[in-house]
């Protein structure tokens, strides 16, 4: 079996050494460490799980695959998703290529039994809402959320228990010029069959013949502390999307650990590099989360903000993975372009990748596309404003 090194320890490496490794491969996975590594866009306390992706049907089967995964995760990595149930609420009446009727929709034909809600069970059901704001919308009791940082630390471990040779503290700095392989940082000159690039927010700038598929883009992330705790709770306060199209916000029940309620923005975000001096929420940031607040949360808008961070995505120009092999490169994987709603996939993640590895077909949208920069984007959840 071909030897395969992998570059990078975040969710699509290590998934994808994992796989590689289940497969049969000798595997070599680097990461500049420590692990997980503290400015990768998985090491924070949560992602999202869930179904809704409007009327994607290729995401909302790719989602129902991921959450038997994360099930089977919880049985033999120890608990790590937590069904809390997703509720996707709007300002406006649902409608037609609206991401709440489009999602309620996808999952009712596809065996799912989400809820219609109104003010009234809003009200009731939810009530650190502001139900005369927030009026229309759905409620599935499938998705939740999953503790993202402990997640990678228990995948690497199990990397490492099924044979996999990590190397902490080697950086990628570039391919190879003859053979297959590359030169780390220090200067090593590092062979194998095959290699994965997973280089998560770092790709468009690691990899200058991609610079103009990707774009590294920051998002604020807060962490607030609630004056009323029970509020909060998974059965009153499940992980949310608020009018998310528009609004671009979303966010989390009291955190298990701590209990504090993580709000973040899938927008546009910031371009920047990871390592940017300029990585820190802005005042601007966080005025806009405080407005946000007051309209939606009352009893958030003056709790105190106990952290902040900006989490880097890895853009694709459409919204959509990138893994697929190089053409360009004999023996080169790239497994990029997570475009911010990566992290619920890790489960699948892995099988995708090494299928490019062995050269099996995957999904076409997926695949290797320069130039292909459409005018809209196709991630149902992201905010354009």
């Amino acid at each position: 079996m071909d030897r395969v090194l992998v570059a990078g320890a975040g969710v699509f490496g290590v998934t994808a050494a994992i796989e590689l490794r289940e497969r049969g491969h000798p595997v070599v996975l680097i990461d500049p460490g420590p692990l997980p590594h503290p400015l990768a866009a998985s090491t924070d306390i949560s992602k999202v799980v869930r179904l809704e992706y409007g009327a994607d049907e290729p995401y909302t089967a790719l989602a129902e695959r991921a959450i038997e995964g994360w099930l089977r995760w919880n049985r033999d990595l120890g608990p790590l998703y937590h069904e809390t149930g997703l509720l996707l609420l709007r300002r406006t009446p649902l409608a037609p290529g609206t991401l709440e009727q489009d999602s309620f929709e996808m999952v009712s034909r596809r065996g799912h039994r989400p809820e219609l809600l109104d003010g009234a069970a809003v009200r009731a059901r939810f009530p650190a809402w502001n139900a005369e704001r927030y009026r229309h919308g759905i409620y599935d009791p499938e998705g939740g959320f999953v503790e993202s940082g402990k997640a990678i630390a228990r995948l690497v471990a199990e990397a490492r228990r099924l044979g996999v040779e990590l190397r902490e503290g080697v950086v990628f700095a570039r391919l190879l010029e003859q053979g297959v392989g590359i030169i780390s940082g220090a200067g090593e000159a590092m062979a194998a069959d095959q290699v994965v690039l997973a280089l998560g927010a770092w790709t468009p700038h690691a990899l200058p013949w991609l610079a103009a598929e990707f774009r590294s883009t920051g998002h604020p992330v807060f962490h607030l502390a609630p004056k009323q705790c029970d509020a909060f709770l998974p059965e009153r306060f499940p992980v949310f999307c608020a009018d998310i199209q528009n609004t671009g916000y979303y966010g989390f029940p009291a955190h298990p650990e701590g209990g504090v309620v993580k709000i973040a923005r899938h927008a546009r975000g910031r371009p920047m590099h990871p390592q940017s001096p300029q990585r820190s929420v802005t005042v601007e940031e966080t005025r806009q989360l405080r407005e946000f607040l007051a309209s939606t949360f009352p009893l958030l808008q003056d709790a105190p903000i106990v952290h902040t961070r900006i989490c880097l995505y890895c853009d694709s120009c459409d919204g959509h993975f990138w893994i697929a092999r190089d053409p360009d490169r004999p023996g080169v994987v790239v497994a990029s372009g997570d475009s911010g709603h990566a992290f619920k996939f890790a489960p699948v993640l892995g099988p995708l990748i090494a299928d490019a590895v062995q050269g099996r077909p995957g999904q076409s949208r997926f695949a290797w596309r320069p130039g292909l920069h459409p005018a809209r984007w196709e991630e149902a959840t992201r905010s354009q404003t």
